[in-house]
């Protein structure tokens, strides 16, 4: 099922899944990195923000998943801050998202469907984070990823459960879409449309007053522009190191430690042997019995197993506990009574009836205490460790849940407490560019920025079983602009580009009238009396923008080409305020794909997945009218205001 929601996910239905996962997917599939709920301030209590159907959506659910998305954006764009993800659309991308899983997932059980609990158990054995050192389950792995992260074991099942229930109503909904070949013509042959123009640009620096500009000037323009000088949120961090090394010269298995453990383990120092084993399982008793017999003439068991159309399996050397386990005690009887060389059987298991050649057979001789003691000592010591290590780690966390600080912990363990300078989420310091966090970074920043201030420390794992740190945020400086004195220099550019683009932008659009109205581009620039750079000539189609869209290469002048009128020429403002472009369209060689059996074929796949999409969604609107939403205004505004750390008056 995660192999399809991998795949699902670059679909537009996957879009609104990975939103219905958002508090999820940074718990259980990024390992532990993650965000807990009340990142700046959750709602007091868990109210209800919308009722869906038979299902409620609480505030405290609503904010936690709103910083948990955040947090996400956050780790791919360090410049972006609470307010601007809200402002920009992420609280309501995120309701609305969290109300159609609840939907879903209301209308699957109001018309019988259920995802079970096995099957929930299913998925959450399937996450890595929750696994132990073997690949198996760990119940504790689980439980102190849930309490790390301040998620209940009801709210991680009841996301599962939603989820589940969206694959299976989702996956067909969109199934059997149809496309006209009508519509896939046109579209088809806008990917061979030609476009030739000239792209010019009229550079900012041109313009540039290589005066000292007024401080008065600057400052006004600081003031304006203060959110692009914005340093994103930073946190100083406490931390302390320890792994299981602190226990190496502390943990020494006593003499009754090493006969307790020998005693114990008497069946594996005895005296054993293991057989080199190859057998072939059959269907039936008589049919064995006639392979039995066939070898026994003297053909070879992968002859004979070949000539009923079977294949001899080689078990390779084995002990007869082993074997019993992978088959069955009369078999491993079976094969264990037999002399070398010869077929043995039949014998029955779960799998059918076996018979077996034993190849070679390896005595291996008992142990006494004397001559396992080294190696008894050495898996002593190390179980030891890991207990020792394991207890301590639950000892800290007590302390810690008990009020005690971290340097008090740390003293009483012997532990370095080692400090951070303000760093950004990804591990920068925006004061010093040269500074470079250590390796266990990595794994501390995503839990020190889901943490309050005035959070308890938390003990969190770096090497699963061997290393651990606590940690504890000592300091949070939110997003904020620089003092101006600080960045002068850099503002007293950026100011002088400005005056220079503005310049710029005037000469452009006289150039771009001038050509709108006939006039040639290279005669345009001439008479604007500005010496410029070379005009670059253009010639693409609509094929060649969508390869270079998919490359994220894609020239913005050559984007506005292609949305502009024959004859015409536009301005566009070049990146980071270094001119305008001035961009002429000279011609336009309509395409014809009539013909092109492979680009019609690949236009269908494409209408298709949009119509599927489409359906999709008028389903999902459909089952949200079904069961019913209610939203809760005042509550969804409190929450918003709440992350936005404003008061109830918005203020």
């Amino acid at each position: 099922m995660i192999s399809f929601f991998r795949n699902i996910f670059k679909s537009k239905i996957g879009l609104f899944l990975t939103f219905c996962f958002i508090g999820l997917i940074a718990f259980a599939f990024a390992t532990a990195d993650v965000s807990s709920s009340g990142t700046f301030g959750g709602v007091t209590g868990s109210g209800t923000a919308v009722e869906v159907g038979d299902s409620e959506l609480t505030t405290s659910e609503l904010s936690e998943s709103v910083n948990n998305a955040f947090r996400t954006e956050q780790r791919q764009d360090t410049t972006l801050d609470i307010k601007t993800f809200v402002d920009g659309g992420g609280f309501d991308s995120v309701l609305e998202r969290l109300i159609n899983s609840f939907a879903i997932a209301d209308f699957g059980k109001k018309y019988g469907m259920n995802a079970g609990k096995r099957l929930v158990d299913g998925e959450i054995a399937s996450i890595p984070t929750f696994q132990g050192a073997n690949g198996q389950f760990s119940e504790e792995n689980f439980r102190r990823a849930l309490q790390q992260q301040g998620i209940s074991e009801k709210q991680l099942r009841d996301d599962f459960s939603r989820n589940l229930l969206a694959e299976q109503l989702l996956t067909v909904s969109g199934f059997g879409a149809f496309v006209p070949q009508k519509l896939v013509v046109p579209y088809a042959s806008l990917l061979l449309e030609a476009r030739q123009g000239q792209v010019a640009i009229v550079p900012s620096v041109a313009f540039i007053d290589q005066s000292p500009p007024a401080p008065a000037a600057v400052a006004a323009f600081y003031a304006a522009n203060s959110s692009r000088y914005t340093i994103p949120e930073r946190r100083t961090i406490s931390y302390a190191l320890f792994d299981k090394s602190r226990f190496n010269d502390r943990i020494k298995p006593t003499e009754k430690d090493v006969t307790g453990f020998y005693n114990l383990n008497t069946a594996r120092f005895a005296a054993s042997e293991t057989r080199n084993i190859d057998q072939v399982i059959l269907p039936t008793e008589a049919a064995a019995n006639a392979l039995k017999t066939t070898i026994a003439g003297g053909m070879s068991m992968a002859e004979a197993a070949q000539s009923v159309g079977l294949s001899a399996a080689e078990v390779g050397s084995i002990t007869k506990a082993d074997f019993a386990s992978a088959s069955s005690q009369a078999v491993a009887d079976m094969a264990f009574a037999a002399t070398t060389g010869n077929v043995a059987g039949p014998a029955q298991s779960a799998l059918g009836w076996h018979i077996a050649v034993v190849k070679d057979i390896t005595q291996i001789p008992g142990q006494t205490l004397a001559q396992a003691r080294t190696e008894i000592i050495a898996e002593l010591t190390r179980s030891q460790i890991d207990e020792a290590l394991a207890d301590l780690t639950s000892a800290m966390e007590d302390e810690f849940a008990s009020g005690s600080t971290l340097a008090d912990v740390a003293q009483a363990e012997e532990l370095k407490i080692e400090a951070t300078p303000g760093l950004l989420a990804n591990g920068q310091n925006p004061d010093d560019q040269n500074y470079r966090p250590i390796p266990e970074m990595q794994l501390i920043l995503p839990v020190a920025f889901s943490m309050e201030e005035e959070s308890d420390p938390q003990v969190i794992e770096i090497i699963p079983g061997q290393q651990y740190a606590a940690i504890k945020v000592t300091q949070i400086s939110e997003a904020a602009p620089p003092p101006l004195a600080k960045i002068k220099q850099l503002v007293d550019r950026d100011y002088m580009m400005d005056e220079g683009s503005k310049k710029a932008k005037l000469v452009a659009d006289e150039i771009s009238k001038a050509v709108g109205e006939g006039t040639a581009l290279t005669k345009a620039i001439a008479d604007s009396g500005v010496k410029l750079p070379n005009i670059e000539r253009v010639n693409s189609t609509r094929a060649d923008l969508a390869r270079q869209s998919q490359q994220g290469q894609v020239p913005p002048p050559l984007t506005l080409m292609f949305s502009m009128a024959e004859g015409t020429a536009k301005t566009l403002r070049a990146p980071q305020n270094q001119g305008w472009f001035v961009i002429a369209l000279d011609k336009i060689e309509p395409g014809d794909a009539a013909a092109r059996d492979d680009l019609l074929n690949a236009t269908k796949a494409q209408f298709k997945q949009v119509f599927g999409n489409e359906y999709t969604d008028q389903f999902i609107r459909a089952m949200r009218e079904d069961v019913g939403v209610d939203k809760n205004d005042d509550a969804l505004t409190a929450v918003r205001n709440q992350l936005l750390g404003r008061t109830s008056g918005g203020n």
